[in-house]
């Protein structure tokens, strides 16, 4: 009887341990709102009011002021894509950040004629520190441009079918578009300047795109503009900064923290407090009751 009571305890300590261990543990997802390491976004919320959105159904109903950052490596639905139009065409602002993920997929529902290339674009003379790094000095005199001398972009696409008007950024002249993977320019490939950075304004609201989200990410914000760009995109800000968080592929270790919180907020309604408590009593019972069967 006392090792069925030692190993009850023993094995109820260690799952408090484990789940304590999961829930404290910090994220390294890939731009993560809550990620403070090299390819999170943490140090961009530390600096400007931005607040992670768990949903797009989550959106203002009245998004004038306000900016959602739309980094989109997993797909929308149909009802997803809807909320996007109806925020941007009730006046909301969408930065549209993406590279190799499912950015034309909202392109194409907002009835944009731009397009990310989805293909590598590398400069093997303007860039940071390898071809893959590219220096973006081509800017357009513009409020998101506003004290911005040279953007470093990582492992970046172009963008496609863009009007002259609506280009903010371009790559330099040496810049190519990859688009047989052998890292040198050929004959049948484009070359630079090419777009990389624009705005376009849609019905009440606007959409920004860019080419490359890791501009954003905690280790990419302090090279060269970088940051100064980051601030101009707050400062047409005047409602509220969101980052969407619900298309980017989560780890075990993230899926695991949001069946924890969901679990916890479960746990703070009458039911949930019901059910907490007949458990902590039939764990605590469950001893006395195989006792008295013994007797």
């Amino acid at each position: 009887m006392k090792l069925h009571k030692y190993i009850l305890t023993v094995t109820i300590a260690t799952v408090i341990i484990l789940l304590a261990g999961v829930w404290f543990r910090s994220t390294t997802d890939d731009f993560r709102h809550d990620n403070p390491s090299w390819n999170g976004i943490r140090d961009m919320s530390a600096y400007h009011p931005a607040a992670p959105l768990p949903s797009l159904f989550d959106l203002p109903s009245s998004p004038q002021g306000v900016t959602l950052i739309l980094i989109p490596y997993l797909s929308l639905s149909p009802d997803e894509l809807e909320e996007i139009s109806t925020f941007v065409s009730e006046g909301g602002t969408l930065v549209l950040a993406d590279d190799y993920g499912y950015g034309n997929q909202t392109l194409e529902y907002l009835g944009l004629k731009a397009r990310f290339s989805g293909q590598p674009l590398l400069d093997p003379l303007s860039n940071y520190k390898n071809k893959w790094f590219p220096l973006i000095s081509r800017l357009t005199p513009d409020p998101l441009t506003l004290d911005t001398k040279r953007l470093v972009l990582n492992h970046a696409t172009c963008l496609t079918d863009v009007e002259a008007d609506n280009i903010l950024a371009r790559s330099s002249s040496f810049s190519f578009l990859d688009l047989n993977d052998n890292q040198i320019p050929d004959d049948d490939e484009l070359t630079g300047p090419l777009p990389v950075i624009s705005r376009h304004n849609l019905d009440s609201g606007q959409v920004i795109l860019v080419a490359d989200p890791s501009l954003f990410i905690n280790s990419m914000q302090p090279m060269e503009s970088n940051y100064t760009f980051i601030q101009n995109i707050a400062a047409i800000t005047t409602t509220e900064l969101l980052i969407d968080q619900s298309h980017l592929p989560p780890s075990n270790l993230h899926q695991t923290k949001n069946l924890l919180a969901r679990l916890r907020g479960g746990l703070v309604t009458p039911a949930g407090s019901l059910t907490l408590v007949i458990a902590a009593l039939t764990i605590t019972l469950m001893p006395l009751w195989r006792e008295r069967r013994e007797h």
